[in-house]
């Protein structure tokens, strides 16, 4: 599988290859993603009158997904992506509209419960829809997983945005409902969409080598895959604690209501940077990508804990979504490049479901620091995930340049 970057004009490619609905319904069948896990800490806390009956709820909508993604992606291997996606559509939309029709009538558990099985059956239409480019366009992988990492940023940015909007303008109820919509129409385009006939099933062991990655052994691809899921938890801990940590600084600040927007600077300029990350020339490898993109989000982290004021603040912002874009990006094509033929929507959904991990994690540790100490408390665990980014990455660099050198002189 070649990932050698095409520049910014492998961008247009991509409709060439999968066409332009197709890039419709997996930007806008993503954008639940980032919108349910609001929508129920929003609806809970509103309907039951408890901030901690909402909090327990969005984290088990969490944990839900957690545990939901790898096994969906499991079962689409095996199955194949559209009817466990057809399935997926019709049993959240019963989950969402059940909890929305009950939430502050039956008991605390039953709410809590619903919210989990709304995470353990979202449709995970970024990770799947990875999947899908490493079957159909294996000479553009970097370009269309570059293409996938923005609308992540971008729906990360405007999911929230929009449950705002809509929790204001006609309460908590109708946001939950509008991602329901979003769901079944985006998910439902998404699932049946002709692309989903080039996913290669995954076929029993026949004892033959893998016909996709012949050189990769299982140990290698089970270590590369250790890395990437740790490096993923690490992201998400890092994505939930600067959240947290922006949100304390922007409350030490006077303006409480200021944290999603200074979160929302570090998402845009790293979309901007993960689009021109088809540039950076096929010689520099992943794993110093790797290392570099953790030595730019740890230094970026540093100063924002140090920051004191709000323009220090989001300057520092800027340094780290700068290279958490592209680091996420590496980690998914890291995933990617070792990927066995038919089983690439449990690796995506797998690697994915890292960071689901990591957000609720990086958000309690985080809080509870912040509680105590400030922000600077909660920054304590940004620039944490990020050290242990690089770790991961120099480490992973360091003994790839090791076994080389051995190699060759042997």
């Amino acid at each position: 599988m070649s990932t050698r970057p095409a520049g910014m004009s492998g961008y247009a490619a991509l409709p060439r290859i999968a066409g332009w609905g197709y890039l419709v319904a997996t930007a806008l069948g993503r954008l639940p993603m980032s919108m349910i896990p609001l929508t129920i800490l929003t609806l809970a806390t509103s309907a039951t009158g408890s901030i901690a009956v909402g909090g327990f709820a969005a984290a088990a909508a969490a944990l839900g997904e957690a545990v939901g993604a790898p096994l969906s992606g499991a079962l689409t291997d095996r199955l194949g992506q559209r009817p466990v996606l057809l399935v997926g559509v019709v049993v959240n939309l019963a989950v969402l509209c059940t909890f929305t029709l009950t939430a502050g009538v039956s008991p605390d558990a039953v709410t809590i419960a619903l919210a989990a099985a709304a995470g353990l059956t979202l449709p995970q239409v970024g990770a799947l829809s990875r999947a899908r480019w490493l079957a159909m366009a294996p000479d553009d992988v970097h370009t269309a997983f570059a293409f996938e990492g923005v609308m992540d940023e971008l729906v990360y940015i405007f999911g929230p945005a929009l449950v705002g909007i809509l929790a204001v303008a006609a309460g908590p109820h109708a946001a939950v409902l509008v991602a329901a919509v979003l769901v079944g129409v985006f998910v439902t385009q998404f699932a049946v969409h002709r692309t989903h006939r080039l996913v290669p099933r995954r076929q029993p062991q026949t004892g033959d080598a893998d016909v996709a990655t012949p050189r990769i052994s299982a140990r290698r691809r089970a270590v590369v895959m250790l890395i990437a899921f740790t490096g993923m938890v690490a992201m998400g801990t890092f994505f939930g604690a600067t959240q947290t940590s922006l949100t304390a600084f922007a409350a030490e600040a006077g303006v409480p209501d200021a944290g999603a927007l200074l979160y929302a600077v570090m998402a845009v300029g790293s979309a901007a940077t993960t689009l021109s990350m088809v540039l950076v020339p096929e010689r520099i490898g992943p794993w110093t990508r790797w290392w570099l993109s953790a030595a730019g989000m740890l230094a970026g982290s540093v100063l924002m804990m140090a920051a004191s004021t709000i323009p220090m603040v989001i300057i520092a912002g800027v340094i780290a979504g700068a290279f958490q874009g592209p680091l996420l990006l590496t980690i998914f094509g890291a995933s990617g490049s070792v990927t066995e033929q038919g089983r690439g929507g449990v690796m995506m959904t797998l690697t994915a479901s890292g960071v689901v991990v990591g957000i609720a994690l990086g958000s309690a540790v985080a809080g509870a620091l912040a509680q105590v100490g400030g922000s600077a408390g909660g920054f304590t665990v940004v620039v944490s995930a990020a050290s242990v980014l690089l770790l991961l990455g120099l480490t992973a660099a360091i003994t790839t340049a090791t076994r080389r050198r051995m190699v060759r002189e042997a």
